[in-house]
């Protein structure tokens, strides 16, 4: 079966002044006055059912549940992916809120791991033409695509919101990078004047031990002029050795007078004694 052939969905196709018309789907300005079949004016009217008006052969029953199908899948799928957003948007929000919690909150681990799996996503994928899907008419493809397009401004807004969610995550990480980086700014203020004060304290320690040197030899000084002292009483101090000496020699000399005094004045009283006793006395 040939397919048949999709028009392009514009802005300018939803305006009423063009529907029906040609060039009207594309926002063409060559639009001439040319009606098209009424498929176009009961776009928002038949969104989901097959336009019977539009295709050159009835369609089956079986075909319209099929497409009934697709369009319920299609509507799920679509539903799932709006409640993923509105997740993912609950999520961000809640980053946004929570920017001073965990470091597990701003991990982006805590979103995803990083990792796709290749292998599993092309087992899926397939080039063949799969002969059960049913085909459609160009009008009912451009009613379902204006429908779609309506979806993608809701998703593509969805995700609009997301990133700027994101860029206001990126806004406060680099805030919190900012004052990370003042705060190191800081601390190598606190350091280099706890150096200064290092240095300080050194120059004190410095002028102490200078001190203590000048008082040493203060001290030094002091024992020098004692030892000189010292010195100069050692030739008194034998002259007054010198001195005692010679007086313990007078004395002993004395000392041997006394003694012969005291011998001659014996020998003086013996002798008048014994002339008093031959004296008859």
């Amino acid at each position: 079966m040939p397919r048949a052939k999709t028009g392009t969905v514009t802005g300018a196709s939803l305006e009423k002044s063009y529907r029906g018309k040609k060039g009207g789907l594309t926002g063409s300005k060559r639009v001439t006055g040319e009606t098209s079949t009424p498929i176009a004016e009961t776009a928002t009217e038949a969104v989901l059912e097959p336009n019977p008006e539009t295709t050159a052969q009835p369609t089956p029953s079986s075909v319209v549940e099929k497409l009934q199908e697709i369009a319920n899948g299609t509507s799920n799928a679509i539903e799932k992916g709006a409640q993923a957003v509105s997740t993912i948007q609950r999520y961000t929000s809640k980053i946004a809120q929570t920017v001073q919690g965990t470091d597990q909150d701003r991990n982006p681990s805590a979103l995803t791991d990083g990792k796709v799996n290749t292998s599993e996503i092309l087992a899926r994928a397939s080039a063949d033409i799969d002969e059960s899907i049913p085909q459609m008419d160009s009008g009912t493809a451009t009613q379902r695509n204006i429908v779609i397009a309506r979806q993608r401004n809701f998703v593509g807004v969805a995700i609009n919101n997301t990133r700027l969610k994101q860029d206001l995550a990126t806004l406060d990480n680099e805030q919190k990078k900012l004052i990370g980086m003042l705060i190191d700014g800081k601390t190598l203020d606190v350091n280099n004047e706890k150096k200064a004060v290092g240095y300080h304290r050194a120059v004190v320690g410095r002028d102490i031990e200078i001190s203590k040197l000048e008082q040493d030899r203060e001290l030094l000084t002091q024992q020098q002029i004692r030892t000189e002292g010292t010195q100069n009483q050692t030739e008194l101090i034998r002259e007054q050795e010198v001195l005692k000496v010679a007086k313990m020699r007078e004395d002993i000399e004395k000392q041997g007078y006394e003694i012969q005094a005291v011998q001659y004045e014996k020998e003086k009283i013996k002798q008048e004694t014994e002339a008093k006793f031959t004296a008859g006395f």
